[in-house]
């Protein structure tokens, strides 16, 4: 009897979370086309549509990724409006813009390559204009969750990322990782990309200017001197000629003298 009486109570709560699931959802549904992006500004409330929502606010977010999720699934372009959504009602969330923002940048693309047939039957051009306009409308994203994610040098990353891997713009993709790097609880990696990137779109003086005194400055006090970023300026100092009495001193996390 006792086990009988657990299971009803069991059935009892999954009918009920169904029931209040459908209506949150219900509720959220009649909210959204209100949501405009100034909804996104850290003002007061931050918005009264959302603000009406109170503590619901977080639960329909999960409810609005989950179906726009199961859409994703599905390969199916609409999953975009509820991605948005859960966006929209929880925007402090780093992982709904971040992985908004892949979605539209990296799996939107592919699907519309293989509607049109496949990688074998597009040509490589127009694969890189459809990842290119995909990227750039995952960059959009990004911008609209910089005023209010919780960290926003994670999407600034992710904007380097996909300048220089799908928009093939290195000096996009240097921009993106400059201003990842001057924000708070940016990655170790942002200064270097940011003068590899430079390097990359032609500027390596340029690069090399501006990673030396970061280094100098920063980087090479850490425990072990940050040698990646340092071989990178070795590299530039042979490629650029500058005078032996010009280069920066040897460091002991190099194995051999500079030179």
């Amino acid at each position: 009897m006792r086990r009988t009486a657990w299971v009803l109570v069991a059935l009892l709560g999954v009918l009920g979370a169904g029931e209040l699931s459908s209506r949150a959802w219900s509720r959220a549904r009649a909210v959204v086309p209100e949501l405009r992006r100034a909804d996104l500004e850290l003002t007061a409330g931050q918005g009264v549509a959302l603000g009406l929502l109170g503590g619901f606010r977080p639960l329909l977010a999960d409810l609005a990724w989950i179906r726009g999720y199961v859409l994703w699934e599905r390969q199916d372009r609409t999953c975009e409006a509820h991605l948005r959504t859960a966006c929209l009602l929880d925007p402090h969330s780093n992982y709904f813009w971040e992985n908004r923002a892949n979605i539209i940048g990296l799996d939107m693309a592919h699907w519309e390559i293989r509607v049109r047939g496949g990688y074998f039957a597009v040509t490589e051009a127009t694969q890189q204009a459809i990842f290119e306009r995909y990227a750039r409308k995952a960059l959009a994203a990004l911008e609209d969750g910089l005023p209010v994610a919780r960290n926003p040098a994670a999407l600034l990353a992710l904007g380097g990322y996909l300048a220089e891997t799908k928009i093939k713009d290195p000096l996009l993709g240097a921009e993106y990782y400059l201003r990842c790097h001057r924000t708070p609880g940016s990655p170790w990696y942002s200064a270097y990309f940011h003068a590899r990137l430079l390097r990359d779109g032609g500027k390596e003086r340029q690069a090399y200017e501006w990673l030396r005194p970061v280094w100098q400055d920063k980087l090479s006090k850490r425990e072990d001197g940050s040698p990646t970023e340092l071989a990178f300026l070795r590299d530039c100092e042979r490629s650029l000629n500058i005078p032996l009495s010009a280069r920066i001193p040897p460091h002991p996390c190099e194995s051999e003298p500079a030179r």
